[in-house]
């Protein structure tokens, strides 16, 4: 009975420290691979014409709702006059024109907020620093958390990412991130004094939630917020390693960097810092 019970006490033990919800290093798990929630389900049916779309519709599968939320900001006027003139061809509830996009126009990054939003990631803990690594072309952060700075001030497509644990919560800052890049796929605009702060939890074992806090003094009257909510995918034969330029290139719709210039910019201001 003596050894049953002492069995009992490692089987219990171990379920406790078992990686999960809580690490065994006392910090909160968020590793795994993380996906976007709603539209069609991933499924043979679904999948099986390429275009979700089309194939939802012939199957009767019915889109599985958002649960992204996104505050609507206050902008200053100079920044809702750029978003406008950005939008002024787009249709009631859709996305600006492609060509205007600098993440479609120039095969650049789309920035942290709108890659966190719109693509799927890998989360990797370690003692020094996090990774996030995307399924589009091989984009990686890095979240630094022994407070390591950058070696120059030059402003990035990703920018400069600090992390701390704050209890279950991931803590991310994130400054210099170029005035070029999108907030997001609607075409909000930000100057170099944008900060981004990212509150990363894990709120059951297959759910991940983001807040996101967009802070630009020079943007927008105030800080607004928009929450995110992934969910865990089981490693499998999912191919990671997309590249929409590519693909775009090949298929002869790629915008020429020359419709670039005609995008409207951000105002400069210095890049952020901590």
């Amino acid at each position: 009975m003596r050894y049953c019970f002492r069995g009992l006490i490692v089987l219990v033990a171990a379920l406790v420290v078992s990686p999960g919800l809580q690490a065994q290093s006392g910090r909160p798990d968020l590793s795994g691979i993380w996906v976007g929630l709603g539209g069609l389900p991933r499924t043979a049916e679904t999948a099986i014409c390429g275009i979700q779309g089309v194939c939802g519709a012939l199957t009767g599968v019915k889109p599985e709702p958002n649960p992204n939320t996104q505050e609507e900001p206050e902008m200053l006027p100079w920044a809702e006059e750029q978003y406008k003139k950005v939008r002024e061809s787009a249709a009631p509830g859709a996305n600006p024109a492609q060509q205007l996009n600098p993440a479609w126009t120039g095969c650049m990054p789309e920035g942290p907020t709108e890659s966190m939003r719109r693509r799927g990631f890998e989360l990797r803990q370690f003692q020094d620093v996090v990774l996030l690594m995307y399924d589009q072309d091989h984009a990686v952060r890095r979240v630094y958390l022994d407070g390591r700075r950058p070696a120059n001030s030059q402003p990035t497509w990703m920018g400069h990412s600090l992390g701390r644990y704050d209890g279950d919560t991931l803590v991310i800052e994130t400054a210099g991130i170029k005035d070029k890049v999108w907030l997001d796929i609607q075409g909000h605009p930000h100057t170099g004094a944008l900060r981004v702060t990212e509150r990363i939890r894990r709120v059951q074992p297959e759910r991940l939630e983001i807040e996101v806090t967009i802070d630009d003094p020079q943007t927008y009257k105030k800080p607004w917020k928009m929450k995110l909510v992934k969910g865990l995918e089981e490693p499998g034969p999912r191919i990671w390693d997309e590249a929409e330029c590519e693909e775009l290139l090949e298929l002869g719709t790629h915008f020429s960097a020359e419709s670039q210039k005609e995008s409207p910019q951000a105002q400069p201001a210095p890049a952020a810092g901590y």
